[in-house]
């Protein structure tokens, strides 16, 4: 996000008298004001995650086995065939 970005968005929350001397004192020490420094950590660690939860790791032995998989994928059983015969569900 720019730093010319507009800011339309709130977020309130509370907090320990103790973390918020923590994160201030985070915040001065790294030269920006104390909503900066707690939102552009908070951003940082969602990304993270996100980017984390996105990726499969696998070790050589389970690679080869995923590939196996993706290559010769079983036949679909009497339930699948069903289940892919009822109508889509509306997006919500």
């Amino acid at each position: 996000m720019g730093a010319s970005a507009l800011k339309q968005a709130r977020m309130e929350f509370k907090t320990t008298e103790e973390t918020k001397n923590l994160l201030s004192e985070a915040a001065q020490l790294s030269g920006v004001d104390l909503t900066a420094f707690v939102i552009n950590a908070a951003a940082d660690r969602a990304r993270s995650v996100l980017a984390e939860m996105s990726m499969l790791k696998l070790n050589a032995e389970e690679h080869a086995r995923f590939v196996q998989a993706l290559s010769n994928p079983p036949q679909p059983t009497q339930a699948l065939r069903q289940l892919m015969e009822l109508p889509e569900l509306p997006m919500r």
